[in-house]
């Protein structure tokens, strides 16, 4: 089980990391999210802190790949793309209204729209990633 689930997270990880900079870093970035951001001196880095965003994603792998291991028994790429997406939506929302109520990032709502779409995106093919290594590791069992 452990060895599944270090390999579904190491999978995961990466498949995160790369969408994450697709979707948020080419895509999203300058068309949508930096125009409709309200900006302030010291809010956000010029160049990304790498080691935490590396855990970010590799712990964001570790939550779907420990629920479809431990309750969900998501084996296949096709449930792990449903599974993630859910999970990552719900967790997306949630941070997103949480921003929403408590802080005066956004100019209007297209930041937090466009983040939990991103988010859904790469909940979708990183469970999907996910439950298709579980299944892999679980025929070799």
């Amino acid at each position: 089980m452990v060895t599944r689930l270090l390999a579904a997270t190491f999978a995961g990880g990466i498949t995160f990391f790369v969408l994450g900079f697709v979707i948020y870093g080419l895509i999203l970035e300058n068309a949508v999210m930096k125009p409709n951001m309200n900006t302030y001196a010291g809010l956000m880095n010029e160049v990304p802190v790498w080691v935490p965003l590396v855990f970010a994603n590799l712990v964001s792998a570790l939550l779907l790949a420990y629920i479809f291991e431990q309750w969900a028994s998501i084996r296949t790429f096709v449930g792990g793309m449903k599974g993630g997406a859910i999970v990552m939506f719900l967790i997306s929302l949630s941070f997103q209204l949480m921003f929403l109520a408590f802080m005066n990032l956004h100019k209007n709502y297209i930041p937090p729209i466009a983040d939990v779409l991103g988010s859904i995106v790469m909940g979708a093919i990183g469970g999907g990633v996910i439950g298709a290594v579980l299944g892999m590791m679980n025929k070799e069992a």
